[in-house]
């Protein structure tokens, strides 16, 4: 028996029609290319991160846009299918077989859509943006000492970041919890100021 034959008959078709072959044809090829799309998605997830940890540059070409058309177009092919056959096979009629499988196929590339938007959304950017620190009131995390860093807590971006320090008076020892202000940055590097010292200048 073959695999078109086992789903004929799992559907409950046994002689089929020129109708019912195509939905199932429909159904098996959408079914095959959405199952190996997504089986390249994970490999190639598997292998960007390998090439990553080793700092190799593996470009396969194309972007997210060509990726989720082609899975669209397969969930598509294969939604027409199944529902087109179920169409069928619940009301007989063919143009409501087919006009069911259109509104399945549309259907299947919309929830697509929304679900590769919703995976591209849960993937966070893990920079952050130093210069937003400068201006941000925090508190010494690990204390300053005289000519060295340590770290201090601001808030960067709405989220509060530990970040490496110094203070901008080199010879000043800042002891932790002491409240800052940061008034520079170098590269990485936070240049603060007590609060103390500020309110009084101002």
């Amino acid at each position: 028996m073959t695999l078109f034959e086992w789903l004929a008959e799992f559907v409950g078709i046994e002689a089929p029609s020129l109708m019912e072959i195509i939905f199932v044809s429909c159904a098996l090829l959408g079914g095959i290319l959405f199952f190996i799309m997504m089986i390249l998605m994970l490999v190639g997830d598997v292998l960007g991160g390998v090439s990553d940890a080793f700092g190799i540059d593996i470009d396969a070409g194309g972007g997210a846009f060509e990726i989720m058309s082609i899975q669209g177009l397969s969930v598509a092919v294969m939604m027409f299918g199944l529902t087109g056959m179920f169409g069928l096979s619940a009301t007989g009629n063919d143009v409501v077989a087919v006009l069911a499988g259109g509104v399945g196929a549309a259907s299947g590339m919309y929830g697509m859509g929304k679900m590769m938007y919703a995976i591209n959304q849960l993937q966070a950017d893990g920079t952050v943006n130093y210069a937003d620190a400068i201006g941000q009131r925090g508190q010494v995390y690990s204390r300053i000492k005289p000519n060295e860093t340590g770290e201090i807590q601001v808030p960067v971006d709405g989220t509060l970041k530990t970040l490496l320090a110094r203070a901008q008076n080199k010879e000043m020892h800042l002891a932790s919890g002491e409240f800052i202000k940061v008034v520079d940055i170098i590269g990485s590097t936070m240049i603060v100021a007590p609060l103390d010292d500020l309110s009084s200048e101002e």
